[in-house]
């Protein structure tokens, strides 16, 4: 049976001529990486190992019409590590049909979103659920199923998210794994306060603008939480070491604000979320604590300057001070209360872009510190080389979460080919 009665009237119902629809530009990409991380100080388990070795890829291909009104994105992700079976996964990044016509956008299928603008905290990124094994710093995220719908106009861009699925957040291996916090977190007794499970129905909203030196996003958010809350359960694992505890995940409300301001040298940035959640209470919390609606307001901001041309030596030097604040503050079940984040980045601005950035924090109320350090380096066309530190400098009186952290320290190096 011949289909060009069927693709004629498929392309005529998308508005494009049938072999306009048809032509497609392919690209394909990615990359393969090899990586190293230690970590100097002993676990808090007998059998937890210090050197683990990896090897991830991440490859793309993209099918677009010439059109430029259709395209199909598949971005799959895998690595194998060598001791920790949990952070040996895979997971598609991207799996999404996009269709644009005039000032529409529709998009089906996974897809990242990345909403904010501040350098150590995002506050109002809530779309993605963060990929926990990949990295402890929040960065890396899980694909989210979603359709998404934005409306392009003069006066900004309006975007509407459906989210019909839930991704859970995983944690490294409890046996051997790192980083390891001392618990294990059962995934077959993770509780959702919706009922539903992960077939979730969660909605979002979104308005971006530009106005002159101001880039302006609001935000609005209903469903599930992306952040667990973990319940004791009064039970061990396995070997009788390690407590159990049970992820529940509230449903949640949110709004937000994020805002940045590009003058000159000058990069100021601001971001906001309100938010209302039941959250189980008390000093241990399980399933038998009492639940309370809880609203929370949390604020970071700050500034980026940049030196360019650093004595005229053809390198840029920025400098990064963040404030962040949770009304909770050292309640907080995270540790950015009421912290201070300074950061140093330098560019060479060379064949190889290289760059390295300097990071580190303090608690104003427990006096909990820490530090990190990133590099990165094109070595000839194909290969770059990525360095990675982070240190718990000091740990605070009462700051339970840095005493879980302390024993944390790692530095990690990567080794990636780019085809």
């Amino acid at each position: 049976m011949s289909r060009a009665p069927f693709l004629c009237v498929l392309a005529g119902l998308l508005g494009v001529s049938a072999p306009t629809a048809w032509a497609l530009d392919i690209d394909f990409d990615g990359n393969v990486e090899l990586e190293a991380r230690h970590y100097p100080k002993v676990g808090p388990g007998a059998d937890m190992e210090q050197d683990f070795t990896s090897i991830s890829s991440e490859m793309e291909l993209g099918l677009y019409s010439r059109s430029g009104r259709h395209a199909v994105i598949l971005k799959p992700f895998g690595r194998y590590d060598q001791h920790d079976h949990e952070r040996s996964h895979m997971d598609l990044r991207e799996a999404k049909y996009r269709y644009v016509r005039g000032p529409i956008e529709l998009t089906l299928g996974a897809d990242k979103e990345f909403w904010g603008v501040t350098e150590f905290l995002h506050l109002v990124d809530i779309v993605n659920q963060t990929d926990n094994v990949e990295s402890t710093d929040g960065e890396a995220k899980l694909g989210q199923p979603m359709v998404k719908l934005a409306y392009s106009t003069r006066f900004g861009t309006w975007t509407g998210y459906s989210l019909p699925f839930f991704r859970i957040r995983q944690y490294a291996d409890p046996i051997k794994g790192r980083p390891n916090y001392g618990f294990v977190v059962d995934d077959n007794t993770t509780l959702f306060e919706s009922g539903e499970g992960r077939r979730t129905e969660d909605y979002a909203l979104r308005y971006k603008h530009s106005i002159g030196a101001f880039d302006i996003g609001l935000s609005g958010f209903k469903g599930t939480s992306r952040d667990p809350q973990l319940l004791a359960t009064g039970e061990f694992s396995a070997n009788n070491t390690l407590p159990k505890l049970q992820a529940y995940y509230a449903y949640q409300t949110q709004v937000g604000l994020d805002v940045q301001a590009t003058l000159g040298s000058w990069l100021w940035k601001f971001e906001a979320s309100q938010s209302q959640q039941n959250r189980f209470t008390g000093a241990i919390v399980t399933l038998a604590s009492p639940i309370a609606e809880v609203d929370v307001t949390r604020a970071t901001g700050g500034f980026e300057y940049t030196f360019y041309n650093l004595f005229n030596s053809g390198t840029d030097v920025g400098l990064v001070t963040e404030y962040m604040w949770d009304e909770r503050e050292s309640d907080a079940p995270h540790p950015f209360g009421n912290d201070i984040g300074i950061g140093l980045r330098w560019t060479a601005n060379d064949t190889q872009s290289t760059a390295v950035l300097l990071g580190g924090f303090i608690d104003l109320d427990t006096k909990s510190s820490g530090l990190s350090l990133e590099a990165e380096r094109r070595l000839g066309q194909s290969y770059k080389a990525i360095l990675e530190a982070r240190f718990q400098d000091k740990v605070g009186d009462n700051d339970a979460l840095a005493q879980a952290n302390a024993d944390e320290d790692f530095i990690r190096l990567r080794l990636a080919y780019f085809f």
